[in-house]
Parts: C-alpha cells; sequence; structure tokens
C-alpha cells in the first residue's frame, strides 16, 4: 500500500480495520490520511460509533426470551437419544 491513500481507499482501510488486524503500512497510511482529511476522519468516527451501537443493542437484546427450558430439555433429549450415523 502506498503512503497516501485516497479518501476512497482511506474508506476501504477503515472499513477492513474494523475486521481485521492491518498490515503496518495500511495502518500508517490510514492514520496518516485521517490526520490530514476531516471528512474521512469523520467516516472512520461514525463507523466506530456505529458499531458501539450495534454492540449495544446486541447486548440489551441478549435479555430476550429465547427457548423455554423444557424446550431445551426435550432437544437435548432427542439429542442423546439419536443413534449414531
Amino acid at each position: 500500500m502506498k503512503w497516501m491513500t485516497t479518501c476512497k481507499e482511506t474508506t476501504e482501510l477503515a472499513s477492513r480495520a474494523m475486521d481485521e488486524h492491518l498490515p503496518f503500512a495500511d495502518r500508517v497510511a490510514l492514520k496518516l490520511h485521517l490526520a490530514m482529511c476531516k471528512n474521512c476522519a469523520r467516516f472512520a468516527q461514525q463507523l466506530q460509533e456505529m458499531r458501539l451501537q450495534f454492540r449495544s443493542e446486541t447486548v440489551a437484546d441478549d435479555d430476550t426470551p429465547g427457548l423455554a427450558q423444557e424446550a431445551r430439555q426435550r432437544i437435548a433429549n432427542k439429542l442423546q437419544n439419536k443413534p449414531n450415523s
């Protein structure tokens, strides 16, 4: 990756950085561009904020009821009694 990236390349790097560990050169190029371009910096910040919101929504949904304990037990019993295939 080149040291000076375009805005399009930077948004792709910012998105990838959320899912994977970028190589050193890509991380430097991303940080350099974000330091100089307020629009891309805003985009990267918005990505981070969306990720935090999605995580908090997921955690909040963990309190919703799932399978009843009786249903879980029936499934477990069926799986235990199932002959090996």
